[in-house]
């Protein structure tokens, strides 16, 4: 046992403390309690390491991560070939589909919500979709007169669509995540907001882009024109928007839900753990891409836009999840050793982090169990292995390609 630099705990020899996730000293560093090289989620991964799974689908064991990144790579790459044929209803049927199947699989597979899984679906996924579709329809005609009223985007088009919708739209994906954070305070660790969220802002996502999208989805099976000219809206809808609506969402609600800690100074987990701060971020979030490509318009400017967004806000998800673990310390039940789901070491039984890879012990499950989850005929050391036309307002929504 050695003392931690700095919680002062005396620590296994290791890595990593187990108690604050600190990377202690070595004959080549010194001590790191930031530790941005290991992410306390996915300590394989940088923090800034880009990753769409690692980032919003934490409860994943290294192996389910590798597949479900080959199933959203996979998945992509499908959309990508259909648009390129011009088949576009279909394209757009599979690119809305993508991300809230995975998601809705990711549930299923992790089982980390076993005890309330029906008021959890309802109140997240269910709840975005809903409101998504009903905002939707409710403005969909108004962004069509808008359009109408002068040749080209006028200002009140522009506000309209770059400024009201996407305040309307973050505010309604909160709905469901903030039902449960009040009338199902159990549910108060950090990854609980997380997953909330990006569940909600999925659904609401997928429902607003088939609203918008109605017209083609009833049009002709084949579209005419330049394939490219419908891969780059297709793209967006499947990939860049639903990742804006979930990082937005999960942004928020984390930092809302890591407020429940009351002896956390959210200055030591970053600025970026501040409610106000975070809501501030998901804002700007949906409002500038949205304006953004109301004033320099095109598809090819579109997909910039959002794809900038997707990036900047996966950051911001991952500091904020990776402060927030170290910082909040999620602890253990001490009932008996076990076995570190990430890298399959054993770790001591009052273990906040493992003392050989870092990895936050709570994530896998929420830190309300101790053991991991496996997947039906997985052993637990298997689970710890891991290796109109494309200008049509139609396609996207909220100033998203319209």
């Amino acid at each position: 046992m050695i003392p931690c630099p700095h919680c002062g705990r005396r620590t296994p020899e290791g890595s990593y403390c187990i108690y604050c996730g600190t990377k202690l000293p070595s004959e080549t560093q010194e001590t790191d309690a930031g530790r941005r090289h290991a992410y306390a989620a996915y300590p394989r991964e940088h923090v800034l390491h880009l990753s769409v799974i690692t980032t919003l689908f934490p409860h994943l064991t290294p192996r389910q991560t590798q597949r479900a990144r080959w199933i959203l790579f996979g998945g992509a790459l499908v959309i990508l070939f259909i648009a390129l044929g011009r088949l576009v209803p279909l394209a757009i049927v599979l690119g809305v589909l993508l991300l809230p199947l995975l998601y809705l699989a990711y549930f299923y597979f992790t089982n980390v919500y076993k005890d309330e899984p029906l008021p959890v679906l309802l109140g997240t996924f269910a709840c975005g979709a809903v409101l998504g579709a009903l905002a939707s329809a409710v403005f969909y005609p108004l962004i069509l007169d808008q359009r109408r009223l002068a040749f080209g985007r006028s200002s009140g088009y522009i506000l309209l669509t770059g400024l009201v919708l996407p305040l309307l739209a973050q505010a309604l994906m909160l709905v469901g995540p903030l039902a449960l954070y009040f009338f199902r305070p159990h549910f108060d660790h950090l990854l609980d907001g997380l997953v909330f969220g990006a569940a909600s802002g999925l659904g609401f996502a997928a429902a607003q882009s088939v609203t918008y999208s109605w017209l083609l989805l009833q049009g002709p099976f084949v579209q005419h024109g330049l394939s490219v000219s419908w891969v780059l809206p297709v793209l967006r809808i499947a990939l860049f928007v639903p990742i804006v609506d979930a990082s937005t969402t999960a942004l928020i609600c984390g930092a809302i839900w890591l407020s429940r800690d009351r002896e956390l100074d959210a200055r030591t987990a970053g600025w970026i753990a501040a409610p106000p701060l975070a809501a501030l971020s998901g804002v700007l979030g949906q409002i500038i891409p949205s304006l953004g490509y109301d004033l320099i318009g095109g598809q090819v400017m579109a997909l910039v836009w959002y794809g900038a967004a997707a990036v900047a806000l996966l950051v911001l998800v991952r500091v904020l999840v990776h402060d927030g673990l170290l910082e909040r310390k999620s602890p253990r039940s001490p009932n008996a050793s076990l076995v570190c789901p990430h890298c399959g070491r054993q770790v001591p039984p009052d273990a906040a982090f493992c003392p050989h890879c870092g990895f936050a012990l709570g994530t896998r499950t929420g830190g309300r169990t101790t053991r991991p989850p496996t997947t039906p005929g997985e052993s637990p050391a298997d689970a710890t292995t891991g290796g109109g036309s494309p200008e049509d307002p139609e396609i996207g929504g909220r100033g998203r390609g319209n």
